[in-house]
């Protein structure tokens, strides 16, 4: 029963540490490990994820409270050898509560922890659009126009925002920016003319009508531009990734993830100059630049960019990218938990086409069939092992 109890401590505290953010790989296999032993396991951690983000939301404790709670506790836990397997379950909530003093801490500091508690099912949720005054307006497809800003008309419809300028009087340079959910889609016409469309989880800034001599607008995630032509005014876009793009009139695919390692421009039509730190690279239709992140180098080479935007149509499609890969696309599409218990399955490799509508089942199987990977799939918690 001491080790049943100590067991429980352990696991208690591998799953405080991967809810708080801050769980190491070795640490990662040993709770990988404990969740595929049981059905129950994924359940209980399914649970306490239920609370911990339910306390996120209305959390009636302040620190002080969860620290005399601990401390009442490890007084009881001296009394009560003869009633452990009645209470083991509190005590991992208990010790879970320390996961959650350091989530407020880390929120303090301005440190974000996402958790997903919705089924494994394609994502919803409306696009954001945020006006220069601050205002925030939920895009539906009730919502038909928008009072623009310095005379541009905004109107909405059928998962798409247009900029039409009203005037040429108005000078003023202001931006809206447009925010893209987990599992969306949206697209943008801008105000010259330009045709942006945003993957899931990303965000466009941009002004509401362009002045002077270039036309700049700022990128976070997955976008496909077919730029308007303007020889006189280049249209660049602008990364948080120490990566720019500048063109004068083409079509191509920039992904700019914050936690991706890479970040990946595509070009389909025309031409464009990526531009990292001080280095600047001409690519031509069906070349992309991939820039590496962590060791600020880049590779150039030939691809079918038609397989990088099949995105914007309802599809993903891979060329020989790693299992891991695959799952990070997917997780922006639904809303799930990926666990590995082999980390040999994350290098698996696999080739061929998903629908982005398909029943997620349906696409796990076929991912598993594949790529010979044993996948399991309990609620929200999506566990990956050899065959």
């Amino acid at each position: 029963m001491k080790d049943d109890l100590i067991n429980t401590f352990k696991v208690s505290r591998l799953m405080a540490e991967d809810m708080a953010g801050c769980l190491d790989d070795v640490k990662r296999r040993e709770l990988d490990t404990w969740l595929l032993e049981s059905v129950e396991n994924q359940k209980f951690y399914q649970d306490i994820k239920e609370e911990l983000d339910k306390g996120r939301r209305e959390w009636p404790y302040s620190e002080r409270q969860v620290e005399r709670q601990l401390e009442e506790f490890y007084q009881r836990k001296k009394k009560v050898s003869r009633q452990m397997i009645v209470w083991w379950r509190y005590a991992a909530v208990v010790i879970l509560l320390l996961g959650i003093v350091g989530v407020i801490r880390w929120q303090r500091e301005g440190r974000q922890v996402e958790k997903e508690i919705t089924p494994i099912l394609q994502a919803r949720g409306n696009a954001m659009l945020v006006l220069s005054t601050g205002e925030k307006i939920a895009l539906s497809d009730s919502i038909q126009a928008i009072r623009g800003e310095s005379s541009v008309n905004i109107r909405v419809a059928e998962q798409m925002i247009s900029y039409r300028n009203e005037s040429d009087s108005v000078r003023e340079q202001v931006y809206n920016v447009l925010f893209v959910p987990r599992g969306g889609e949206f697209k943008v016409e801008l105000a010259d003319g330009t045709n942006v469309w945003l993957n899931s989880q990303s965000e466009l800034r941009y002004p509401v009508r362009f002045s002077g001599e270039q036309r700049v607008v700022y990128l976070k995630g997955e976008g496909y531009f077919e730029v308007a032509s303007d020889r006189d005014k280049p249209f660049i876009v602008k990364t948080s990734e120490d990566v720019n793009v500048r063109v004068l009139g083409t079509k191509f695919n920039l992904s700019a993830y914050a936690e991706d390692m890479e970040v990946v421009t595509t070009l389909a039509e025309g031409s464009v100059e990526v531009i990292m730190s001080e280095r600047v690279v001409r690519i031509a239709p069906n070349e992309q630049v991939v820039f590496n992140k962590l060791d600020n180098t880049f590779r150039q080479e030939l691809v079918d960019a038609s397989i990088y935007s099949a995105w914007k149509d309802g599809a993903l499609v891979f060329e020989n990218q790693t299992l891991e890969q695959i799952m990070d696309r997917l997780k922006r599409w639904y809303e799930m938990e990926v666990f590995y218990t082999d980390d040999k399955v994350k290098d698996y490799r696999f080739t061929g086409d998903l629908k982005k509508y398909e029943n997620f089942e349906k696409t796990v199987r076929m991912l598993e069939e594949v790529a010979g990977a044993k996948v399991e799939i309990n609620g929200k918690c999506v566990v990956i092992g050899t065959k």
